[in-house]
C-alpha cells in the first residue's frame, strides 16, 4: 500500500468515513467490525433496508465504493467463515471455521528446499495455531489438523516431525490462543550470516564458548544475554539466472 503509513493512513480516514455513513442512516448495523477494508456486520434488518445503507454509503464519498456479500447462514471475513452452527439455535452463538479460497494450492515450501530447520517447524507450529484459533469447534478443528497433515506429506515433511509438533496444539488451549499476549522486549545481539545446510550448528558452537564472554566483566555488561541466530537469504537459481531487472 505504499509508505509504512500508508496503512494507518487509510484506517484513520476509513475510520471517520464509516462513523459519518453510520450516524447518518436510519438503520443501524448492530456490529461493525472493520479489519483495513473488509467489514464484518450484523444486521436485524429487512434486506431491502440493508440494500439501501450500501446506496447510500456508496454516494458518502466519490472514490469509497462498498460491495457487500449477504447471507442468513454464512459469512466470509478474511481466513474465516462465519456460520451458523448448532450452537446457535440453543445459545445464540455464532461459529467459525478456516476459509481456503477456491485458487487455493496448498503449494507449501518444499521440506528439501535450503531452509533452516527452524523454519519447518515455525511454519508448521504457525499453520497450525491459525487452524485452532479460526475453528471454534473441536471437530472441525481436527479435521483441518487431518487436511494439513496429509498436505505436509504430500510436500515431503517427514510423519515424526509432524506428529511431534502438532501433538504441542491442543484445542483444550484455544482460549489461551485466543488472549492477546504482552511481549518482553529484550536487547538481544543479533548473529547474522547466510545459511547453508553444511555449515554445523552454529548456536550450538556459540553456547559451548559462551562461558569465555561471561568470564570477562566489559563483555559480560554488553553481552547480557546469549546471541540470536539470524539468516539471510542467499543466492537463488533465480538470482543467478535472471540478470534483468524491470
Amino acid at each position: 500500500m505504499g509508505t509504512k503509513m500508508a496503512v494507518a493512513f487509510a484506517n484513520i480516514f476509513m475510520s471517520a468515513v464509516e462513523n459519518n455513513i453510520i450516524k447518518t442512516s436510519k438503520t443501524k448495523p448492530l456490529v461493525w467490525k472493520r479489519y483495513i477494508d473488509d467489514v464484518f456486520s450484523l444486521w436485524d434488518a429487512k434486506r431491502e433496508d440493508i440494500n439501501l445503507f450500501i446506496l447510500e454509503a456508496n454516494r458518502h464519498h466519490p472514490t469509497i465504493k462498498f460491495t457487500a456479500d449477504i447471507s442468513q447462514k454464512e459469512i466470509n471475513f478474511l481466513d474465516t467463515t462465519v456460520f451458523k452452527g448448532e450452537r446457535f439455535n440453543k445459545e445464540s452463538i455464532l461459529d467459525i471455521r478456516t476459509h481456503f479460497k477456491a485458487t487455493e494450492t496448498f503449494q507449501y515450501t518444499h521440506f528439501s528446499s535450503c531452509h533452516a530447520p527452524g523454519v519447518a517447524k515455525g511454519f508448521i507450529k504457525g499453520e497450525a495455531l491459525r487452524l485452532l484459533r479460526t475453528n471454534s469447534s473441536k471437530p472441525l478443528f481436527e479435521e483441518n489438523i487431518s487436511n494439513f497433515k496429509s498436505r505436509l506429506r504430500e510436500r515431503g515433511y517427514p510423519s515424526d516431525l509432524v506428529e511431534k509438533i502438532l501433538s504441542e496444539v491442543k484445542f483444550t488451549e484455544r482460549k489461551s490462543a485466543l488472549q492477546e499476549k504482552q511481549k518482553v522486549r529484550k536487547n538481544i545481539l543479533p548473529f547474522v550470516t547466510q545459511y547453508n545446510p553444511s555449515v554445523p550448528n552454529l548456536k550450538k558452537i556459540i553456547m559451548s564458548k559462551w562461558h569465555l564472554i561471561q568470564q570477562q566483566p566489559l563483555l559480560r555488561e554488553i553481552f547480557k544475554e546469549p546471541p540470536i541466530i539470524c539468516y539471510k537469504r542467499g543466492r537463488s537459481l533465480k538470482d543467478i539466472l535472471v540478470k534483468a531487472k524491470l
